[in-house]
């Protein structure tokens, strides 16, 4: 036999091994063709009326459990699919079922949030000039300098603070109410009682008239130099009060709604030798787009150390921890929300009768149904509050298992939490292999 006709015999034999392959399979029942051998009916457990299992993943649905209670393409367990929300007490020990009562609690919740050490503007003074002019003498000359109210800092000579000091002597020795004019002018251009009685007993205007500290403090900026002239309104100190400062804190946009002005507030700075009590006094009320933030201002009492030192430096990190309680609140367990981000559900048990049963004496069977239902931040204690939903302080909320009963809605076609029309049904043909990832 020539070559060409071995191959043409070949072909010949392997299509009509094809087509008798065809035939036989055509004529074997359907479920032949998904289910091994033996791991049917017979093999397993019988569903009842209305009931198949299915597998989880949409491979089968099968009348009859396999001895192995697996889906006999991907080997996931099979689930049951009931035509009616509800389970009998072996279904709910095959499901681990597990249920709780909801309950008003006063729920808290511990936050950490990180901030820096920032100064007190309320107890921060500018020295400016309120005439140009030149300074003659300084005894402050170093930034950080710790002074006292009252202390010399600086002396300056301007032509406008010479010319009201003669004006105010001229007044002073004519007319009482001209003198009290005169005075008030020299006290807003920056002279001091001390000084403008200084001047009066003295009886001629000074040459340099001193400038002091307003408060007790330490200097934080320096702008002067022994000569050199200055403008008007420049800048020459800057006194901080460090006996109080402010803690700026970063707070996310998820925990912003625990966060209330007057909670009490824990500092914690590294190399400190004990924690700070703050007071939250500010939260802004615009968010930084780029992280998400609100900026929340904590201010907090700042002891000396043994040294006299302050024991909070500017510009130090700090790890804060607010301790946030909300007022008593319908509260369901963690464990009991299933959610999608836009979208949360809870199980809830119901007798036959539509009524909430004993979570310690469940009847037999019990119905489930699914309630959408809108939850605040989570505690502490893992329970979220309730917001909105068709729930009260007698419902029972399925809190394991839940994952389960959801999936068996889907594969029953009901309402689940992706799929809240119901629309994402069963396979139309139970033995059509993969349906669905």
């Amino acid at each position: 036999m020539s070559d060409s006709n071995r191959a043409r015999t070949r072909i010949a034999l392997a299509l009509g091994a094809l087509v008798a392959g065809g035939l036989v399979a055509l004529l074997l029942p359907r479920a032949w063709l998904f289910v091994p051998s033996g791991t049917m009916a017979h093999a397993g457990h019988d569903a009842a009326a209305g009931e198949q299992y299915a597998c989880p993943m949409f491979c089968v649905m099968m009348e009859s459990l396999p001895a192995d209670r697996r889906c006999p393409v991907c080997g996931m367990e099979m689930t049951l699919v009931s035509a009616e929300n509800r389970l009998n007490r072996a279904e709910r020990e095959m499901v681990g079922l597990q249920v709780e009562r909801l309950e008003r609690r006063s729920l808290s919740r511990r936050i950490r949030v990180v901030g820096e050490v920032d100064y007190d503007e309320t107890r921060l003074t500018h020295i400016t000039t309120r005439g140009a002019g030149w300074i003659e003498e300084v005894w402050v000359d170093t930034k950080w300098s710790p002074v006292t109210k009252g202390e010399k800092l600086a002396s300056i000579y301007a032509p406008d603070l010479y010319a009201a000091q003669q004006e105010y002597l001229v007044a002073a020795s004519n007319d009482t109410d001209l003198a009290e004019s005169a005075a008030r002018r020299l006290r807003l251009l920056g002279i001091g009682d001390q000084e403008i009685e200084a001047i009066r007993r003295s009886g001629k205007p000074q040459r340099s008239l001193v400038l002091r500290a307003p408060r007790d403090g330490i200097v934080t900026e320096r702008q002067v130099v022994e000569g050199a002239a200055v403008a008007r309104g420049a800048r020459l100190y800057s006194v901080a009060d460090l006996s109080r400062v402010w803690v700026q804190a970063e707070v996310f946009e998820r925990e912003l709604p625990w966060i209330r002005v007057g909670q009490t507030v824990q500092l914690l700075v590294e190399g400190a030798p004990r924690e700070f009590e703050g007071r939250v006094a500010f939260i802004d009320p615009a968010l930084d787009p780029r992280t998400r933030t609100a900026r929340v201002r904590i201010e907090v009492d700042n002891p000396t150390s043994q040294d006299g030192a302050r024991q909070l430096r500017i510009g130090q990190r700090v790890d804060a921890w607010v301790e946030s309680p909300l007022a008593p609140a319908l509260a369901i367990p963690r464990s009991a929300v299933l959610s999608t981000g836009n979208r949360t559900v809870v199980y809830v048990l119901r007798d036959a009768d539509g009524n909430d049963p004993d979570p310690s004496r469940l009847p037999d069977p019990v119905h489930y149904v699914l309630v959408e239902v809108r939850v605040g931040p989570r505690s502490g204690d893992s329970y979220h509050p309730l917001l909105s939903g068709d729930l009260n302080e007698d419902s029972v909320v399925v809190t394991h298992g839940n994952l389960l009963l959801d999936s068996q809605a889907q594969l029953s076609g009901e309402p689940s939490l992706l799929f809240p029309d119901g629309s994402r049904a069963a396979p139309a043909d139970p033995h059509a292999g993969h349906g669905g990832g």
